[in-house]
């Protein structure tokens, strides 16, 4: 047997271990939450963060809506609306969460053994062609299960930056909450209502100023959500698109649906 024939059968025999190793350990590892136990914890500390946001709002909305006066009833209906943005942040960190698993599963079951598979035509068949597009593929494969961890290990540092504010957005709306909840309850004795104000302290325009200034908190809130669970893994999806092309030379945005650019007709001849 010739030395290239042997190199041939031991890079072949390397390659078939390492396809049948990452379809084997590798893909239900990457599977597992214990191994995406730090990004898991991040996620459920935000969802937690969006419950209590949610609820929070849906409760304040609902005192503020019985502060006597005409402008009360605006707020609160700018504060219900929060849940349902909040509701949409929560869909998208429980969607990132499940994605980690599913991610890595078809990585490694899928796309690094038909990458594996690719160096071994390679090998026995020659030329580049299927070579390149080996490593392509499993340079998109790793790319794509980097990606969430990644974007939530950088959104963590910005959102650390702001607990504080969130916890005091919370605790802000909880505390006008179980303030105009018996407003509510007397909602139509004037009497009862006015008694209460004087109970705590306030009046409708105090209570519609605390109103107005949680609103501004909710949407500084909402701002920070955004940031760290939409824009900044969208981003990272960006960087790594970017990274991917400029190592394989695949335009992966490329082939994303989009607007097709219609062909440009020649000038039509007049009729004679």
């Amino acid at each position: 047997m010739s030395e290239a024939a042997l190199k041939k059968i031991l890079l072949s025999a390397l390659l078939l271990l390492l396809a049948v190793f990452s379809f084997l350990f590798l893909a239900d590892r990457a599977a597992a939450p214990a191994t995406h136990a730090a990004t898991v914890g991040v996620i459920d500390e935000k969802t937690e963060d969006v419950l209590k946001l949610t609820a929070s709002a849906s409760l304040a909305s609902f005192g503020v809506s019985a502060i006597p006066g005409d402008t009360a009833t605006p707020i609160a209906g700018k504060l219900a609306d929060f849940s349902e943005y909040f509701l949409l942040i929560l869909c998208v960190l429980y969607s990132e969460k499940y994605l980690i698993g599913i991610i890595g599963a078809g990585v490694f079951k899928v796309l690094i053994p038909v990458a594996c598979a690719l160096g071994i035509v390679s090998v026995w068949h020659g030329g580049p062609l299927f070579r390149r597009l080996g490593f392509k593929l499993a340079a998109v494969g790793l790319a794509l299960y980097l990606i969430i961890p990644i974007s939530f290990k950088v959104s963590d540092l910005i959102y650390g930056a702001y607990r504080e504010s969130i916890d005091t957005t919370i605790s802000a709306a909880e505390t006008l909450s179980d303030e105009t909840a018996p407003l509510a309850d007397a909602a139509g004795d004037k009497g009862l209502v006015a008694s209460i104000l004087d109970r705590i302290s306030e009046t409708a325009t105090s209570l519609t100023d605390r109103a107005v200034d949680t609103v501004n908190r909710f949407v500084e809130t909402l701002a920070i959500m955004i940031v760290t669970s939409c824009v900044i893994p969208l981003l990272v999806l960006l960087f790594f698109l970017w990274v991917i092309k400029q190592l394989t030379g695949i335009d992966v945005g490329a082939a994303l649906p989009g607007p097709r650019r219609r062909p440009r007709r020649g000038k039509e001849e007049p009729e004679s």
